[in-house]
Parts: structure tokens; C-alpha cells; sequence
């Protein structure tokens, strides 16, 4: 019986809850995806790492579980401040776009419109966090070094006043243009074929509403995020992870544009897809756990207040 909604503001709670406990989770195979993707930067034939499970291994026996769950505290805070926007504003957005009642069937063009304006929105408001985050997950022991260092030594928030002090505010919101672009083709494709299966595998009788049908729509969804979103993941990662200060512009890549020329000329095409593995290793079980944990706290909402 589910003749009561779930309320706007409790989904709004249950979107940022459950990608926060996903992230605990799958966190070192976000750090492994890192290390890949910075790997090759400065030396095109740097091979320290020969795949995602490589890296965790490497990581592991030189840093420990701490190496591994490197970022952990602005990876949970990325995940509560982008997907109350990105999970939050889904169905808000495609309410104001269309109308069941009136238009039918929602087509997929709208489902994908709706995924890629509330990524972008939560791309946007997490950048501050997914910044520090790489950064930390790219600092390495001497031995399995990729990329630059920026010798983190402090907590998430001075860190971050750290960097608004020597660089100023901005800095913060380096690489967001990337982010933007990355979470509008990556939330589309995830939250448009996530709920595009669930709804007909639930309508068509394929499956019953209930925990197999959330892991089955989460985990097929995120292998075409993985794919899409890839490219600008790489790009992306250089940008954050590259030396930065504040009275120069010296720097490797001046934009997302100039990291593409760069990278594909120096490593080939196919360093856009470093790290691939590693992030569909990260976000199958990411994304299955966060649809999963979501979808059943909105049932226990509405049970709960259909007894009211």
C-alpha cells in the first residue's frame, strides 16, 4: 500500500544520507581510480600501477587501510552536498517538465534532460570537497608516487582555509567547469537509465518493488556512467591534482580543453580511459548501495506514515 508519498523534505534527507554510506564503502576503489588516472602525467611510460586491483594491493601494502580510505571525510561530505542537488532535484525537475497526467509517458530524452541539470547543479555545489578529496587520495608514500604532491598534513576544513588564504576562493572551484560537464553527461545517463528500468521492470511485472529491483536498475546504470563520464574524469583529475599558485599561471593544463590536446598527444587516446575498471569498480557498488539504501528508507517512510 503506497497511497502516501514520501515528503519532499525526507527525500531530500535519504538523498544525502545514502550515498554517504555508500561512499565509506567503495572509497578505496575511488583512491585507486586516482592513482591510475594521475599516472603517465609527467612520464608517459610510468607504469607503477598495472590496474585498479594492482593499485589497491600497492596502496594497501605501502600506506595501509588509511592509504586506502585517503579523502574519506571530504569524500562524505561531496557526496551529502552533490547528491541532495543531483538525487534531491530529480524528480522536482522532471515534475516542472512533465506532466503524467496530461503528456503520458515520460520519454527518455527528459529523463536524461533531468539527470544532466540536477548533476550539473550538484557538480557545483560539491567542487570544494571533490578538490581536496583528490588531492588527498593522490598523496602517496615515496615509493608509488604519481602525479604532483600537495602534502596535506591537516584535516578537511583547515586545509580548505588553507587554500582560500594562499590562493584565494576560487581556488576552490578549480576544475569545476570539467565537474559541471562530467556530472550533466554522467548523471544523465545514470539517473535517466536507473529509473527509466526500474519503473518498467516494476510496471511490466519483471520484478517487484523491493531491494533486487533497486541493486538490478543501480548497478546496470552506473556501467554506463562509468563509460561516459571516463574522459572528463581523467581531465578532470589532472586539473585538480596539478601545483597551483596563485601568483602564476605556469601550470601543466590551463583548461579542460588544453588537457585533452595534451593528454591524447602525450599518452593517446587511450589514457582517457585510465582508471576505467577502478571506477566501475567504485560506482557498480556505489551506485547499487546509495539507489538501494535511498529507495528503502523512502519505503520506510511511507509505511511509516500510512500508519498515521
Amino acid at each position: 500500500m503506497e497511497n502516501c508519498t514520501t515528503p519532499r523534505w525526507q527525500t531530500f534527507l535519504f538523498s544525502t544520507i545514502s550515498p554517504i554510506g555508500a561512499v565509506i564503502i567503495t572509497n578505496p576503489f575511488d583512491t585507486a581510480k586516482v592513482r591510475l588516472q594521475l599516472q603517465g602525467q609527467f612520464d608517459a611510460s610510468q607504469r607503477i600501477y598495472k590496474n585498479s586491483f594492482d593499485a589497491i594491493l600497492k596502496i594497501y601494502k605501502h600506506e595501509g587501510l588509511v592509504g586506502l580510505q585517503k579523502g574519506l571525510v571530504p569524500a562524505m561530505w561531496r557526496e551529502g552536498s552533490k547528491n541532495v542537488m543531483r538525487i534531491g532535484m530529480y524528480e522536482p525537475i522532471m515534475e516542472r517538465m512533465h506532466d503524467k497526467k496530461r503528456d503520458g509517458p515520460l520519454p527518455m530524452w527528459k529523463r536524461i534532460l533531468a539527470g544532466g541539470t540536477s548533476g550539473a547543479l550538484g557538480a557545483l555545489a560539491c567542487n570544494p570537497f571533490e578538490l581536496i578529496k583528490t588531492r588527498m587520495q593522490a598523496q602517496s608514500n615515496s615509493k608509488i608516487v604519481v602525479g604532483h604532491q600537495h602534502q596535506y598534513s591537516s584535516g578537511l576544513w583547515p586545509t580548505m582555509y588553507n587554500e582560500v588564504k594562499k590562493n584565494g576562493v576560487f581556488t576552490l572551484y578549480k576544475g569545476s567547469g570539467m565537474s559541471v560537464v562530467r556530472s550533466f553527461f554522467g548523471s544523465g545517463a545514470n539517473l535517466s537509465i536507473y529509473s527509466y528500468m526500474r519503473d518498467n521492470l516494476i510496471s511490466k511485472q519483471y520484478m517487484k518493488d523491493g531491494f533486487l529491483v533497486d541493486a538490478t536498475s543501480g548497478l546496470t546504470s552506473s556501467l554506463f556512467t562509468a563509460l561516459v563520464m571516463n574522459p572528463v574524469d581523467v581531465l578532470r583529475t589532472r586539473i585538480y591534482n596539478q601545483a597551483v599558485n596563485a601568483e602564476t599561471s605556469n601550470v601543466v593544463y590551463k583548461n579542460g580543453i588544453d588537457a585533452l590536446f595534451k593528454v591524447v598527444k602525450n599518452e593517446g587516446v587511450k589514457a582517457l580511459f585510465k582508471g576505467w575498471v577502478a571506477s566501475f569498480a567504485r560506482l557498480g557498488p556505489h551506485f547499487t548501495l546509495t539507489f538501494v539504501f535511498f529507495e528503502e528508507l523512502k519505503r520506510l517512510s511511507r509505511n511509516f506514515n500510512n500508519k498515521q
